[in-house]
């Protein structure tokens, strides 16, 4: 019966996955948690973004130039589940199902203008508008990170 038990247990373990297993986004308590990378106060949820890494260690930031600067920086992109808000909706959207749009057209917390949205048809309304291309997660992550935030006006 032990054995039954312990079997049971290990299958429902497994199931439930490790840290940042299906686990959703990172909490960010607005108005009051820090950016990892700038220190300032995250309070805009539109413009937040966050990634969990395996161990279950979690980065917030207000800014998703932020994100992937420090991401770049410290090596994590390429393990972390990466969450970004739809700048119109402030819905949380996994980044690889996001679409950007990177233009100095419009203002984000730290300047970036990296802008994410969950609906592909919105994303390219928005950047006919401001002459800007859209974006998967893959090639706006593949952007160096001496070059976030330098774009034609």
């Amino acid at each position: 019966m032990g054995r039954v038990l312990v079997a049971l247990l290990a299958v429902v373990v497994a199931a439930c996955g490790g840290p940042g297993s299906d686990a959703g986004p990172p909490e960010i308590h607005y108005g009051r948690d820090l950016c990892v990378q700038c220190g300032m106060i995250v309070s805009e949820p539109r413009f937040a973004a966050a990634y969990r890494l395996p161990d279950g260690t979690e980065r917030i930031f207000d800014d998703l130039g932020g994100l992937l600067i420090y991401g770049h920086e410290h090596g994590e992109l390429d393990e972390a589940e990466v969450w970004v808000h739809d700048v119109e909706t402030e819905a949380w959207v996994r980044a690889s199902d996001a679409w950007f749009v990177a233009t100095a057209a419009r203002p984000t917390p730290m300047g970036y203008g990296i802008l994410a949205f969950s609906d592909r048809e919105r994303a390219e309304t928005f950047a006919a508008e401001v002459d800007a291309p859209v974006l998967t997660w893959e090639e706006l992550r593949t952007i160096p990170a001496d070059e976030i935030g330098v774009y034609d006006e």
